[in-house]
């Protein structure tokens, strides 16, 4: 069995718990608040607590330490739904991925009726900075529509429209055929191009994510995953480096 790597210096509770694979933050930060955590025998609730590397961590019972981030690009077909909880009459991402997979969680949610690229990982903290509104990380798709798309309709994509509480917005809107578009987003509202394009009077057929900042589908087939490269890796940390509002304000 291959050693865990240890923690070098303090770190805040919620982001070693993420580093355990619990998650993104916020949500060890609930687990923190529900009493789940115990540190050294003794149940705690401050967000503000740092773990030192001698420190014992347990979530629900169970001793906990840094996971070896391991990261993996899947082709999502159609017909499945991204979730770890089996509802009844549906098949989920999990049901075609090895079982070893389960220790993974998505990033990117993809709804039922479209396909494309996802990503795994048991990295948290990366799934948050990817998640996270503040970083607008972009995503790109195709996208098929039932009637042809009017050149004016992309103005009101790119300039936004009402929904969910929030104006939605495409980041760039490409026409590649008359009913065929290739759509950046750097949001994530919930089946947000369909509903957006609905709202227009179009009907989508397909959709397909083709990216997730520099990361492509390029070498997968539908259904198949691969393990990323060093390299990918790498592109992936700068890309979410750069898209940090911090670098945005420089």
């Amino acid at each position: 069995m291959k050693e865990k790597p240890p923690v070098l210096e303090p770190i805040r509770i919620n982001r070693y718990l993420a580093s355990c694979g619990l998650g993104s933050r916020r949500s060890c930060e609930a687990f923190i608040r529900s009493g789940l955590v115990k540190v050294n025998d003794k149940t705690v609730r401050s967000l503000s607590l740092k773990i030192n590397p001698q420190d014992k961590v347990e979530f629900n019972g169970q001793i906990l330490s840094p996971l070896k981030k391991d990261y993996f690009i899947f082709y999502k077909p159609r017909g499945f739904i991204c979730s770890k909880t089996v509802l009844l009459g549906e098949r989920t991402i999990y049901h075609i991925l090895p079982p070893s997979f389960q220790k993974f969680f998505y990033v990117g949610r993809l709804d039922k009726d479209s396909e494309g690229l996802i990503l795994l990982t048991n990295d948290g903290l990366l799934t948050n900075k990817i998640l996270h509104p503040k970083f607008h990380f972009p995503k790109t798709y195709l996208v098929s529509l039932a009637s042809p798309f009017d050149e004016n309709s992309k103005k009101e994509l790119l300039r936004g429209m009402y929904m969910e509480g929030k104006i939605a917005k495409v980041q760039d809107v490409q026409i590649k055929e008359k009913n065929r578009l290739k759509i950046i987003l750097t949001q994530g509202i919930k089946r947000q191009i369909r509903n957006m394009l609905s709202i227009l009077g179009y009907r989508v057929t397909r959709l397909q994510r083709i990216s997730l900042g520099p990361l492509t589908l390029k070498g997968l087939n539908v259904g198949q995953y691969r393990r990323l490269t060093k390299k990918e890796i790498d592109l992936l940390y700068a890309a979410i480096e750069a898209a940090s509002p911090a670098n945005k304000t420089q």
